[in-house]
């Protein structure tokens, strides 16, 4: 931890994670393919795109459910929900606590959110109704459609029975989950935290919504470039899909079985725009108070942040405002935006980008944003990293904004570790 930081409201550690992501299974994985500025996106293969006029997603492509769970519980989980428990799965054991929860279930939580929840279940089953009658309907139904499900099933397959939770804050869901981890953790309600959230929004009717509302990309000659984020080429997102998580413990916990962390969650801040229910306030007023109030709970200030993780959808409608909240609260900070290569999971995509900041904290080295070729004039002239990553030896602390339809706006703050 920084020393400014160490006189915030109280850390925890971030001891193990795990991803499910259109850059691969696996946070090595993903990891790797994003400092790479490799691209997730690609032509839809989850179901007939030819009618939509976008074609392309960022599917999560090597992902089989098996590899975690076991085939007849797959069948009973939708297609997110494989995701949050594959996503949890990896982060217990890569940060070794499988003794933790043997020996003190009671002691370990489960913050596990989605934005939407079960959409490809809903669809299908809405379809064996009309076509097929209410007799048809899967018993399942339920189960695999409430958005707590990932969540509930993690704690099953684990042996959790400390709280869990689901946070359901649109596209700032990830960054939510984070916030109410570490607040478990803070009130002493348990010593170990598996905090992420899933989502798996390709699906026909997903796809409608967003092309009805104009919002997403049609580059559909060039799926790879189709995600940039801040260029004045952008004409909408790429959505994708997948799941992230994290381990975050009591440092008192963390040091008594040893752990080696990764990075500390510092704080976090929240606010809402009350605004408009797509777009944030033209000047990004909204999360630059989530901004200030994550300095402000983590004890730092905005000169210690080296690094911001920007929301950045690759829309003029957020991309904008979000560089001028930069720009007020941190202007010397490195930005980039890593959902030019995975595109935008919604509610998953905060604990995505909460792992890409702890892991750059960790190894001092900054993802890229590809496909920034040409500053939109309404981006403000940041130190965007672009094209490479880039190696920032004395990088100590970074923030990750998260923005979601309603006007939520959630910032983490993540350090180093001594």
């Amino acid at each position: 931890m920084t020393e400014a930081a160490s006189q915030g409201r109280g850390h925890a550690l971030i001891t193990g994670a795990g991803a499910v992501t259109p850059l691969g299974t696996g946070v090595e994985n993903f990891w790797d393919a994003a400092l790479h500025g490799k691209s997730g996106v690609g032509p839809i293969t989850l179901f007939d795109s030819s009618p939509f006029p976008s074609h392309i997603a960022g599917e999560c492509s090597d992902f089989d459910p098996t590899d975690f769970m076991p085939k007849k519980l797959a069948r009973r989980m939708d297609r997110y929900a494989q995701f949050g428990v594959a996503a949890g799965v990896q982060a217990a054991e890569s940060a070794g606590i499988m003794d933790t929860i043997r020996e003190r279930p009671e002691r370990v939580a489960i913050v596990m959110g989605s934005g939407i929840g079960g959409l490809s279940t809903w669809e299908r089953e809405y379809k064996v109704l009309h076509e097929r009658g209410p007799g048809r309907v899967s018993p399942f139904l339920i189960t695999m459609m409430v958005p707590n499900m990932a969540a509930g099933q993690l704690a099953i397959t684990l042996g959790a029975t400390g709280p869990s939770q689901c946070p359901v804050l649109a596209c700032a869901t990830g960054g939510e989950a984070i916030a109410e981890a570490l607040e478990l953790i803070r009130r002493g309600d348990a010593d170990v935290v598996i905090a992420g959230a899933s989502e798996a929004p390709i699906t026909p009717l997903s796809m409608a919504g967003f092309c009805a509302i104009r919002a997403i990309s049609t580059r559909n000659d060039e799926p790879h470039r189709a995600s940039r984020p801040f260029d004045s080429g952008r004409d909408g997102f790429v959505m994708s899909e997948g799941g992230g998580a994290i381990v975050l413990e009591s440092p008192e916990h963390a040091e008594r079985r040893g752990a080696e962390p990764i990075a500390a969650i510092a704080g976090y801040g929240r606010s809402t725009d009350a605004y408009h229910v797509t777009a944030p306030d033209e000047q990004g007023r909204g999360v630059e108070r989530a901004m200030w109030h994550a300095l402000e709970d983590s004890g730092l200030s905005a000169e210690d942040i080296g690094y911001v993780n920007a929301h950045a959808t690759s829309t003029p409608t957020g991309d904008g405002p979000e560089t001028k909240a930069i720009s007020r609260v941190m202007p010397h900070a490195a930005v980039s935006g890593t959902k030019s290569m995975t595109g935008h999971s919604f509610g998953a995509v905060g604990a995505m980008e909460g792992i890409a900041c702890a892991l750059a904290i960790q190894q001092k080295v900054l993802p890229p944003t590809i496909n920034l070729e040409d500053l939109a004039e309404d981006c403000e002239p940041l130190d965007y990293v672009t094209s490479e990553a880039r190696k920032v030896p004395g990088l100590e602390a970074a923030i990750s904004n998260s923005m979601g339809f309603g006007g939520h706006n959630v910032v983490v703050a993540f350090t180093g570790v001594e």
